[in-house]
């Protein structure tokens, strides 16, 4: 029996339970804030890129692409995803919190609430700086992430899951005191058992912005999902614009912009 998150177990039927995650969405909204803000990157560095469903997407807009992620199994579906597609992906096991790379990236990005499972404020803020270092000058750092309202909201309860040769309850818990939402995995597989564990904790939206800034980032643009709203700690999911040393451009275009990309958001997502 295992407790770690992300087993070789779980890794192999994980897309088949995520089948209904609206990646498509999320890349399009992505697209729809790069052109807002006039950025074509070349260089993309996916962080907590799993098996690859949102590297996979990008792949063929970047020159180069990059996927981090901890789970050596998670990385083995992705990088066979990547070969059935023949796309030209470089996939590197490490842990966000301490990693290093040799190149530098113009655009990184990090989706699917995965730094909510950076569970303290020290650690999440070095996640921050060790992405600010790999940035180039001008670079954009793009980051969803559940709000305390969001987490705190999750029902506890246990969901059925089941395929051609396994079985896996989902089990919902929530930790109100420490803002954490936890699911507890039971599964049984090719007549094997297993069990993980993964959590999730929450942040007011101040803290994150403050450890942004504390790392270098000159200016941070926070938006409730899919939309050009300001995000607040009441919305649900929250994504966080970053810019490394970035030259301001007139205020009175971007304006105009954003209206006008407003209202194609909302047509393109309501």
């Amino acid at each position: 029996m295992e407790e770690r998150a992300y087993t070789e177990s779980f890794a192999e039927i994980y897309d088949e339970i995520m089948d209904a995650v609206p990646y498509n969405l999320w890349y399009k909204y992505i697209k729809e804030l790069l052109s807002y803000y006039q950025f074509s990157p070349e260089n993309f560095l996916d962080l907590a890129c799993g098996t690859g469903n949102m590297t996979l997407r990008f792949a063929d807009e970047a020159r180069r692409i990059v996927g981090i992620d901890r789970s050596g199994p998670m990385l083995k579906r992705a990088r066979e995803k990547s070969a059935k597609q023949n796309k030209d992906i470089e996939f590197i096991q490490a842990d966000l919190t301490d990693f290093k790379l040799d190149s530098s990236f113009n655009f990184a990005y990090s989706l699917f609430d995965s730094l909510n499972y950076i569970l303290n404020l020290e650690d999440l803020t070095r996640v921050f700086a060790n992405v600010y270092r790999v940035l180039e000058d001008n670079g954009i750092f793009i980051f969803d992430m559940n709000t305390v309202r969001r987490l705190m909201s999750i029902n506890p309860g246990t969901t059925l899951f089941s395929g051609k040769n396994y079985t896996c309850f989902w089990d919902d818990i929530i930790d109100k005191e420490k803002h954490r939402w936890k699911v507890k995995l039971k599964i049984y597989i090719d007549d094997e058992y297993y069990e993980e564990i993964h959590e999730e904790t929450g942040y007011p939206v101040e803290d994150i912005d403050r450890a942004l800034h504390q790392v270098g980032f000159q200016q941070t643009e926070i938006y409730k999902a899919y939309t050009f709203d300001r995000g607040k700690d009441s919305d649900n999911r929250l994504y966080f614009i970053c810019f490394k040393d970035r030259n301001h451009k007139n205020d009175s275009f971007f304006l105009k912009a954003k209206n006008k990309l407003k209202w194609k958001l909302l047509r393109c997502f309501s």
